[in-house]
């Protein structure tokens, strides 16, 4: 729906969203068409991207106490119910990162 929204220049996605889940896939097909975008190209990352290559083997180096980015850190990297640092991945996946060769 979000994808649609944009290709039709709204501001947001919920009627889109609507239509959608109403079975009303060829009325938004004709929006879609009436406004030349039915061909637009679009880059989704969680479609294109193996992110589990990148994150899985580390939650990052941990940033100096009190800072901005520890506070961020510290709110990813440990279960907020349990308190337990989450776990990491000790899979063989070869890790991509933006360092990396193409």
């Amino acid at each position: 729906a979000a994808v649609v929204a944009d290709a039709l220049a709204l501001g947001e996605y919920s009627g889109i969203a609507t239509l959608l889940a109403g079975r009303q896939q060829e009325r938004v097909r004709e929006m879609v068409d009436e406004r030349g975008t039915m061909r637009r190209r679009y880059w989704i990352c969680a479609f294109c991207v193996n992110q589990h290559s990148s994150i899985c083997g580390s939650l990052g180096e941990e940033p100096p106490l009190g800072t901005p980015g520890y506070k961020r850190w510290r709110l990813n990297s440990f279960d907020p119910v349990t308190g337990e640092r989450q776990p990491i991945c000790s899979c063989d996946e070869p890790k991509m990162l933006n360092d990396s060769p193409d």
